[in-house]
């Protein structure tokens, strides 16, 4: 988290904004979380135990979404089998990443 949620002030890795007084401290363990899934989602990719992969990128993604998450998502959803949601996943993904000007 690089600023405040509620008032846009730079976050200074103390647990309360600097500026509004906002509790920041529960909001970074959500995402500390995510990260955790999102890692044991990567874990379970190299054990090929997708079913696992699934659960976990699915929790990530719900606890705090980002283009990396959806990404491991929609891959979790195709390696176990779940195709229709693994298409819209993707979908949903790239309409997330910005287009090239190529």
């Amino acid at each position: 988290m690089k600023r405040c949620p509620a008032c846009n002030a730079r976050y200074r890795g103390k647990e309360t904004c600097h500026r509004c007084g906002m509790e920041i401290a529960p909001l970074v363990a959500v995402k500390t979380r995510a990260n955790e899934h999102y890692n044991q989602a990567l874990r379970h990719f190299y054990m090929e135990n997708y079913d696992k992969m699934y659960t976990h990128a699915r929790r990530a993604n719900s606890l705090y979404q980002t283009p990396a998450s959806l990404q491991m998502l929609a891959c979790a959803a195709m390696m176990d089998h779940r195709f229709e949601q693994s298409i819209q996943l993707w979908r949903q993904y790239l309409r997330c990443q910005p287009l090239s000007s190529s």
